[in-house]
């Protein structure tokens, strides 16, 4: 999650009389108590299923899933799902169905024997699917090989029909109709309803005289030529170059009552045919002309219409619903793996056997072959999600979605249920359920969260306000869903950040506008310049009890977004429910409080108060100079999201003014403070930092922050030698460091990467290097064979140096062995450290028998000090500030003292901000003129270092 856009005032008084504008009697105070009831985990109970298709079963008032490889489910909520199995079953000579029998046995005789065509009995004869699929032998049978069935309850049949694709491995598929009395079987094969790949070959097994090809088109002496396309046909071509895989069914009644089956997968495209209401199966009296020849048959009297594909581009899964006034074709693009570039595309006609269009009227039939997955596909159809990262609470991004099914239900809403991969590096894949709408320009956009029993439906959606227009702006999550994707590397799109202005502005990573009208609530948003119309919904977040605000919106080339901002109720609970409190009663104040820590969630207002701002600040700033005795403090924050609030006030007492006894300012050589763009060593000015780049990163950037003094430095992670990296003059090149030497560094992590440096002292001329990354792995390499580890994250995986707080981090490097590489975090040491090196070939596992001479010299003889870059990795995403040298080895009590005099409000110094240099001349001064180091302590005989006078800084050296 994300924690942009708070708010922080000092204006205490005047937020408890008319907080964020609002009188006090329309605030609610929310209690910690309260806020449990509203933050809570919720339960899903998912299943694994290929190509899921719905259907709604009235009796059990329960949703049915049947998909590929016999994978089935039911829910009565669209959010647990509950696996069963439908058996096979055969009639046998009584009339009673033998049920329970082998997928083989199932699909080697129809049930159906005669038919009608023309009012007349026709024999139907016997059609042995299992034969066909298995036709060309080498082990390749039917299990396995049954996928995405369709199931559809007829009700002329009063029969449960379920249509199987049953592939073969050259095209050689069929998809059958079998027929059950209850939606859980047995399920009896009945027939055939069409045929693919019956293209002359050698094995008699795959004839058209084995399909019902002449049933439709009459009796053929020999194949039709605009068949013949299989290991017969010239070079180069191939049977899906121009006919459809007869796998994929998806069967729906139009809204005159008349039953349709679109069907195809990649190949010659998607096609459609009519079906009997009777039987279930074809229509025989249906017919359909031949129209165009080659790749660009559009009609054929065998396959039907061609609604969508061709020329071999991607699309399969067809779905198709009607939908307030329009039927949406649904096809999937790409290949179905998580690598494999799997999208959903949705068109729309106002007949269900098309012409099927896009947002630019693009048909959704192709002429040509092109790409349409990948980097840089082709935008035909309206993308109605895309692969996406972690969202809202989600573990894992979903990627590679697609092989949906749609549902208009019987309680006024459409449902959109798909399976999806997870960015997660597996192939396991789940069924994910999201409402759809219809928005004001007739198109389906998807909720950006999965289902969650809400009631809302497009009645709702265009008759009333159902988020209030006054809760609308804010902060929002936004996903714009990708075309193009680099999905061999499995990319995903992450949320970024706008916000929508009461004035109907909208700013952050979009410019533009938003608006909501009266009286409905379709959104319309013009981001980046693309104008994007939804609606806005109050919605359940996933695996939470958690509430958002959100919209789903679609543009005219077929991008689609999503955005949330949670409502400010829920805001409110998570934070209280998720809170540290930074300070607590009566406590004893000695640094500085992280009161910015104190927000975790999204959407919170925060405002502290103190009645000693001097010595403790509304920000928590710990200033004790000049207080000779402790003094009590009154703090008091509250919180507000929406027109809720929670408040709470503190007793605490400040520590009076104290130093440390322990030397932490002799031997400093070193202080960069990043407070200004000119980064100069406050110690010696003759030394400057450089902020670098490599590749195609940025340079580091100066930013401030809530809890640090000045400006500190940002460096950014860019990979494969994208650097992002500060170049600094090492103070300590050059010296004799005859005990050793001492780095210290405030840091904040962006994330938990291990690996990449946060410093480095790094010999390009020898490629040898001392550093340490972001786990606390300091490590050193002379590149001759000599190396030791200390911490390396492959066998010390506690990370001491969290995320998302300042920490000061200190490393002592010793000549002495017994002391060796001390690592402090806080001031305190890590006491748990692994060693494990080679020196001059012997392998070494005991920290006290290896030489940190080597370590020390190499630092001496280094003339530069990287910040990040210098490991054997990269850059990590990191905050830094005031980075401190020091030419001996601090003691743990002196590396205390240090960060004790770090807490404060004054930085060690700011060298841009310095007035004056004296070079070992006595300062002369008034009586009355007073001296402070930096630490605010008052001086009565500065020596070197850097001083306060009048405001003024100055130098001693």
């Amino acid at each position: 999650m994300f924690r942009k856009g708070f708010k922080k005032s000092v204006l205490w008084a005047a937020l408890l009389i008319a907080p964020m504008c609002m009188s006090a009697q329309e605030m609610v105070e929310m209690t910690t108590a309260q806020a449990k009831s509203y933050y809570k985990n919720v339960s899903r109970r998912w299943v694994s299923c290929h190509d899921p298709s719905v259907v709604w079963e009235p009796t059990s008032q329960k949703y049915y899933i049947f998909g590929s490889h016999l994978a089935q489910a039911s829910t009565s909520d669209l959010q647990n799902w509950t696996t069963f199995r439908a058996p096979w079953g055969i009639v046998q000579a009584d009339g009673s169905i033998k049920s329970g029998v082998s997928n083989a046995d199932a699909f080697r005789n129809n049930h159906v024997k005669t038919i009608k065509i023309g009012g007349q009995d026709v024999a139907f004869g016997n059609y042995d699917v299992h034969a066909w699929s298995a036709a060309y032998g080498n082990g390749y049978n039917i299990n396995g090989n049954l996928w995405a069935p369709d199931v559809i309850y007829v009700e002329k049949m009063k029969k449960w029909c379920m249509y199987m694709s049953v592939n073969g491995p050259t095209w050689n598929s069929s998809i059958v109709l079998l027929t059950a009395d209850h939606i859980e079987g047995p399920y009896v094969y009945q027939g055939p309803v069409v045929f693919s790949g019956f293209f002359t070959t050698n094995n008699a097994t795959i004839t058209y005289k084995n399909t019902d090809l002449e049933l439709v088109i009459g009796e053929q002496a020999t194949l039709p030529s605009r068949y013949n396309h299989g290991s017969n046909a010239p070079w180069g071509e191939s049977w899906g170059d121009y006919m459809p895989h007869c796998i994929d069914p998806c069967v729906f009644y139009d809204e005159e009552g008349q039953l349709w089956m679109s069907y195809g997968s990649w190949s010659g495209g998607i096609w459609m045919l009519k079906l009997n209401e009777e039987t279930g199966l074809r229509d025989y009296d249906a017919t359909y002309p031949l129209t165009g020849s080659g790749k660009n048959i559009s009609s054929d009297p065998y396959f039907g219409k061609k609604v969508a594909g061709g020329y071999y581009v991607s699309g399969e899964a067809s779905y198709i619903e009607h939908i307030g006034d329009y039927y949406y074709l649904f096809i999937s693009y790409g290949g179905l793996e998580s690598t494999g570039g799997y999208q959903m595309r949705v068109f729309r006609s106002k007949n269900p056997d098309g012409p099927y269009t896009d947002g630019q009227g693009r048909s959704a039939i192709y002429n040509d072959y092109v790409l349409n997955y990948g980097t840089n596909p082709d935008k035909r159809g309206q993308l109605i999600m895309g692969s996406y990262g972690s969202w809202g609470f989600m573990g894992n991004g979903e990627l590679a979605q697609g092989h949906n099914s749609v549902i208009a239900a019987p309680d006024g809403r459409s449902y959109l249920v798909y399976h999806t991969r997870f960015d997660d590096g597996s192939e396991g894949h789940q069924v994910r359920t999201h409402q759809l709408y219809v928005s004001k320009s007739g198109w389906l956009v998807a909720s950006p969260f999965e289902y969650s029993g809400g009631t809302t439906t497009d009645a709702d959606i265009a008759s009333k306000n159902i988020v209030p227009t006054s809760q609308v702006p804010g902060t929002y999550s936004l996903l714009v869903h990708k075309y193009a994707l680099d999905h061999a590397e499995r990319e995903v799109v992450t949320p970024v950040e706008i916000t929508l202005t009461p004035e109907g502005k909208v700013t952050g990573a979009y410019t533009g506008t938003w608006k909501v009208e009266e009286g409905n609530s379709y959104i319309t948003l013009s981001l980046g310049g693309t104008t994007y119309n939804g609606v806005l919904v109050d919605e359940q977040m996933d695996v939470k009890s958690m509430r958002a605000i959100t919209f789903t919106a679609s543009a005219s080339n077929g991008v689609h977004v999503w955005g949330y901002k949670w409502r400010g109720d829920y805001a409110l609970a998570y934070q209280l429910n998720n809170q540290t409190e930074p300070v607590k009663e009566g406590q004893n104040v000695s640094t500085h409080l992280d009161f910015e820590s104190f927000l975790v969630g999204d959407g919170v207002n925060m405002a502290w108060t103190s009645n000693q701002p001097g010595i403790l600040s509304e920000t928590g700033r710990y200033n004790p100079t000049g207080y000779t005795e402790d003094v009590p403090v009154e703090l008091g924050v509250r919180l507000t999201a929406g027109n809720y609030y929670w408040q709470k006030q503190y007793s605490v007492t400040v520590k009076a003014e104290s130093y440390p006894t322990d030397d932490w300012q002799t031997g400093i050589v070193g202080h960069y403070s990043f407070d200004s763009t000119v980064v100069v060593n406050s110690v010696d000015s003759t030394q400057r930092a450089i902020l670098m780049r490599a590749g195609t990163n940025k340079q580091p950037t100066f930013l401030t922050d809530g809890n640090r003094n000045g400006k500190v430095i940002r460096l950014t992670a860019g990979g494969n030698g994208n650097e992002s990296y500060v170049r600094i003059s090492n103070p300590l090149y050059e010296k004799e460091l005859p005990e050793g030497f001492s780095i210290s560094f405030w840091t904040k992590r962006v994330d938990n990467n291990e690996w990449d440096a946060l410093f480095s002292f790094y010999n390009s001329t020898k490629q040898s290097r001392l550093y340490m990354t972001g786990g606390a792995y300091v490590g050193y390499n002379n590149n001759a064979g000599n190396w030791v580890d200390i911490n390396n994250p492959s066998s010390y995986k506690s990370v001491k140096i969290t995320a998302g707080t300042w920490h000061l981090v200190t490393v002592t490097v010793s000549r002495n062995a017994t002391s060796g590489v001390k690592i402090y975090v806080d001031g305190m040491p890590i006491t748990d450290c692994i060693c494990t090196g080679s020196l001059n070939g012997k392998n070494i596992t005991t920290a006290g028998l290896y030489d940190y001479n080597l370590l020390v010299d190499h630092v001496a003889n280094s003339s530069r000090l990287y910040l990040g870059y210098g490991s054997f990795w990269g850059t990590p995403d990191v905050y830094m500030d005031d980075l401190i040298l020091h030419d001996r080895v601090l003691t743990w009590m002196e590396v205390r003292a240090l960060r004790q005099m770090m807490s404060r409000v004054y930085d060690i110094g700011k060298a841009a901000d310095i007035d004056e240099v004296l070079m070992d001349v006595p300062v002369a001064r008034p009586a009355d003129d007073v001296i402070y180091d930096l630490s605010g302590r008052r001086v009565e005989h500065p020596v070197k270092g850097i001083y306060i006078r009048n405001g003024k800084k100055f130098i001693v050296r």
